[in-house]
């Protein structure tokens, strides 16, 4: 491949850097949808106005993010068939994203953990496709990162918000920071990912595992520390990761 190629079709990649590519932007877009779906629950039970307004916001962002995602990867061989259906919550039986978006959160304090934490990571993943030589994926990165700039304004303002009380709610979201904190790590990945070196060494993506991961780290460890917030001490079991899920699976 050519250093100054763009590419605008699936077609015209290599068939392994074809399948990588699938995979990753599967798990992103599936992980973007499963996190709209699990903060519009939370858009009729926030503890203030501005945050359903908030939430209200952020859903529209992730499902609409998806959807850009799946309007691109329709077109690559192997992806479900019913990727991109108008019915989400019917569409297929199996999304490729981590386990704990599974389930309905407990507390609109794992919102705001989510928020800070696994989509900042997603956040990461996404800035790795600005200069993609895959032309549908860097037309798409501008208009998705400009409306993510509203995520971290939300997410971090509403941690430091929570981490002023310093009672037991601020105890409760350290515990919702401690749960999201090894899904948003696992979704980053490990040093020796095959599926990002792939798309990494072709310039389908920008950044390592490893370089994604220490700039999450330094951007998470800045604002918990600032706000007296613990940053949690874990290492996911790299050795039970899948890389389809882009999660620890058990």
């Amino acid at each position: 491949m050519s250093d100054l190629t763009l590419y605008q079709n699936v077609e015209e990649l290599e068939p392994a850097v074809a399948n990588a590519l699938r995979q990753w932007l599967m798990a992103l877009a599936d992980t973007k949808h499963r996190l709209g779906i699990r903060t519009s629950e939370w858009v009729n039970g926030t503890p203030a106005l501005e945050g359903a307004v908030g939430a209200s916001a952020i859903t529209q962002d992730e499902l609409g993010h998806a959807r850009s995602y799946y309007s691109v990867l329709r077109y690559f061989p192997g992806v479900p068939e019913a990727i991109g259906f108008e019915n989400d919550l019917e569409a297929r039986d199996v999304y490729y994203n981590p386990r704990q978006l599974n389930q309905s959160w407990a507390s609109w304090l794992d919102l705001i953990a989510a928020n800070v934490l696994l989509d900042r990571a997603l956040h990461l993943a996404v800035t790795a496709t600005r200069t993609s030589r895959y032309g549908p994926l860097q037309t798409r990165s501008a208009k998705v990162l400009q409306e993510e700039s509203y995520h971290r304004i939300f997410g971090d303002s509403w941690l430091a918000r929570l981490a002023a009380r310093q009672d037991k709610v601020t105890g409760r979201l350290q515990n919702s920071l401690n749960s999201f904190w090894g899904t948003a790590i696992a979704w980053i990945g490990p040093d020796d990912d095959p599926i990002i070196h792939q798309l990494v060494v072709t310039n389908i993506l920008n950044s390592s595992p490893a370089a994604m991961r220490q700039r999450w780290l330094d951007e998470v460890t800045s604002i918990l520390s600032k706000h007296g917030l613990a940053v949690p001490d874990s290492t996911p079991n790299w050795s039970k990761w899948d890389s389809e899920y882009r999660d620890i699976r058990l």
